[in-house]
């Protein structure tokens, strides 16, 4: 087969379904020696895939225009058709909600498989912003009526879809997310990084984009409300690039005296330094009200860090029975379970057999989840979809 697969919304800076495009790729490529796939991405970031295998090539498109969302949009449904067409694909891979809606005018026989990672502009739409939350809704809809199969991530993203999408093919496959090998063996970060950072004690580590649904007043409400002794010896650190709506997140800090100078704000870290500074952390720390994935957790077990995180959504169904788990909406909860985790690490620290013996067991669970599986699960479902494409 020839796969295609619409990278141009992947932004340089590549946090969540950024991440999930790398990982698909390193996946497919340790996956699949037979299959060509032709892969259109912006030409100012094609060494930004790690892209390394001769069935893997790129078509570059001008990224002067199409780091202009709108001029994105035209393009994918205006010049996509005719590129597709023009490389004879098999199947078309869209791993943002959207696909190339006229695409059936050019080419027939090309299969289209959609990724949705949830269905949070439907039910929590208070944590999108109103265009975007409605353009959305709208290509979702539209998707998944014309879309020969969908992937999603977890299996609570596929009961999600069920109940806000009219679905053409309602054979919805699960590709669960990866996680890095790096983030099992990469050495902690040295004293001048943490530094570099403003990091000079231990401290509490939450990596996202700085949006609502993360809940971050609220990780920094549980965080307050720790004993004094404990905000003295650990600081709260929070990674993470500046998204939409995020001005609660600063106006909780400054109303609260007992945070001057125990929370610190990074920016957005690339994984060169991110992982590192994970590996250096003392607990991880990820209360989202919602995740298709949440895949940040699973990158905390597997840094052998004691891991908070939320009960409910998919969170729930990739940590239960080894994060210390919390209701996102109750901040005395979040409080409870970092004071937990952080007694858990200070047991690790003394090097007592359970503590240790429970984080073998989360390194282990986090093995689990394998770019590699997601690729080969994806390619089956490319498999499927042009079966259902072409009647075979």
């Amino acid at each position: 087969m020839r796969v295609a697969i619409d990278l141009t919304a992947t932004p340089k800076n590549k946090t969540g379904i950024g991440r999930y495009m790398l990982g698909l790729l390193k996946g497919l490529q340790e996956s699949d020696n037979e299959n060509e796939y032709i892969l259109f991405a912006q030409d100012d970031d094609l060494d930004g895939f790690g892209v390394y295998k001769d069935n893997f090539k790129f078509v570059p498109v001008n990224h002067r225009i199409l780091r202009k969302q709108w001029i994105r949009v035209l393009w994918e449904q205006i010049v996509l058709p005719f590129r597709i067409r023009k490389q004879a694909i098999d199947v078309l891979h869209c791993p943002n909600f959207t696909m190339p809606y006229f695409l059936r005018l050019f080419s027939h026989k090309t299969a289209v498989v959609g990724t949705f990672h949830d269905m949070t502009y439907f039910f929590l739409p208070e944590y999108h912003v109103g265009w975007k939350r409605e353009m959305f809704k709208a290509y979702i809809k539209m998707t998944s009526k014309a879309c020969d199969k969908v992937i999603t991530i977890s299996q609570n993203s596929k009961a999600d879809i069920a109940k806000y999408c009219k679905l053409r093919n309602k054979d919805v496959s699960v590709t669960y997310m990866g996680v890095k090998e790096k983030f099992f063996d990469t050495a902690p970060a040295s004293d001048s990084t943490l530094q570099n950072y403003g990091i000079d004690s231990k401290f509490i580590l939450y990596v996202g984009t700085l949006e609502p649904r993360k809940n971050i007043p609220g990780l920094i409400e549980g965080y307050a409300g720790l004993s004094d002794q404990i905000r003295d010896e650990y600081k709260l650190v929070i990674i993470g690039k500046k998204g939409w709506l995020y001005e609660e997140i600063f106006e909780t800090v400054s109303k609260d005296s007992r945070l001057k100078d125990k929370i610190v704000f990074t920016g957005y870290v690339a994984d060169e330094d991110m992982i590192p500074l994970m590996r250096a952390s003392s607990v991880f720390a990820y209360v989202s009200f919602y995740e298709g994935f949440g895949i940040p957790v699973i990158e905390g077990m597997a840094s052998r860090k004691p891991v908070v995180t939320s009960i409910g959504s998919s969170i729930e169904e990739i940590a239960s029975g080894f994060g210390f788990l919390c209701d996102p909406k109750n901040t005395k909860t979040i409080t409870k379970a970092l004071d937990e985790a952080i007694a858990e690490d200070k047991a690790i620290e003394r090097c007592e057999e359970q503590a240790l013996l429970r984080l073998e067991k989360q390194c282990e669970h986090a093995k689990m989840f394998s770019w590699k599986e997601c690729g080969k699960n994806s390619i089956k479902a490319y498999e499927e979809a042009y079966e259902v494409r072409n009647g075979k």
